[in-house]
């Protein structure tokens, strides 16, 4: 009877909880054009018809790491990048979303950015990682954030991560910025090295690998697996392997790229004449470098860097790459030679 009498009181609390609530129509009204919900193709055609909408306007459903790493369901997903909509600050970041489309392109984004806030939190108890304004922005887009920070040297004005004059930005803000722009490979091929025996605020420009000088100058572990993290963040849309999908291929290519700088340097060395450089065929195995050699094996300046003779496939690997250091356009194509004969 008494059991019977509280599993009542309970069903009666719980419906009563629930109506409290306000309708979805009234939390619709509330959101007004602070957000957009996404298409269902990218939402496993869940909508907005499956939320309790009013649970989904404070930013409490994903401004802490305890409420980060409880979204899993797709639901609760939609949920946090609608309050992440409605909680966005004037200013700051990418604005409120113009209609559906733009939504639709940003809520992957967004999920991916949970994701790696979550995978991040559960690597490390030394720096708590959250969901901020670069969550739902492209990897360009981010980079100017990260532009006005570093290279604005003279104006000195704080944005972003700081003005330039301020120390380097902590590795927990740079992986909010570049944290999906880079993969770190297994310690194992690394000299057992990890994220945290870098300073990250020093990995992320082409100059700590673009030049003869800073080649030369690539020598330990931490130095290879830096120039390795810039090269990564530094990746061309369309040109040569795209940034890595998991651990696994990072561990695959950081060998590549470690071998092609000191091939890079050891080229620069012979000669006086001729300035190599690493550049997009860094991280390519050999049968990924073949498709840029015509069909009878000889290498087509004309179809894919503008200028140059083919390969003659014999003598020297530098033949091909001989070039007159007064000519930027001639300096360009060596080097994608030299690197492609690797």
């Amino acid at each position: 009877m008494f059991k019977c009498l509280w599993l009542l009181v309970g069903l009666v609390a719980l419906a009563t909880s629930q109506e409290d609530k306000p309708p979805n129509n009234i939390a619709l009204q509330m959101l007004g054009d602070k957000a957009k919900f996404p298409d269902s193709s990218v939402t496993n055609d869940v909508t907005v018809d499956s939320l309790t909408l009013i649970d989904c306007l404070n930013d409490d459903v994903y401004d802490s790491e305890d409420a980060v790493a409880e979204i899993d369901t797709e639901e609760e997903y939609l949920c946090a990048f609608i309050s992440f909509q409605f909680n966005k600050e004037e200013g700051s970041g990418i604005p409120h979303y113009a209609d559906e489309a733009e939504a639709t392109e940003r809520y992957p984004l967004f999920k991916k950015c949970v994701d790696n806030v979550k995978q991040w939190n559960s690597e490390t108890d030394e720096t708590v990682f959250a969901v901020n304004f670069f969550c739902d922005m492209k990897p360009t887009e981010k980079l100017n954030y990260y532009g006005l920070h570093y290279e604005n040297e003279d104006d000195g004005e704080s944005f972003g991560l700081g003005s330039s004059n301020d120390p380097p930005a902590s590795n927990g803000d740079l992986m909010q910025l570049f944290g999906d722009m880079f993969t770190m490979p297994e310690p194992s091929v690394a000299s057992e090295l990890t994220l945290d025996d870098l300073t990250l605020d020093d990995c992320t420009l082409t100059s700590v690998y673009d030049t003869e000088a800073v080649v030369a100058e690539i020598d330990e572990e931490q130095e290879y697996l830096c120039a390795f993290i810039a090269f990564q963040i530094n990746k061309v849309d369309g040109e040569g392997i795209p940034r890595y999908s998991d651990q696994a291929e990072a561990t695959k290519r950081y060998p590549l790229f470690k071998k092609c700088v000191d091939y890079v340097k050891g080229l620069n060395e012979e000669t006086d004449d001729t300035e190599f450089g690493v550049n997009f065929f860094c991280d390519m195995t050999t049968e990924e470098k073949d498709p840029y050699s015509s069909a009878d094996g000889e290498y087509d300046h004309f179809g894919e860097f503008g200028i140059g003779s083919s390969y003659d496939g014999g003598e020297s690997e530098k033949d091909a790459a001989i070039m007159s250091t007064s000519s930027l356009l001639v300096i360009s194509v060596a080097v994608a030679n030299a690197v492609l004969l690797f």
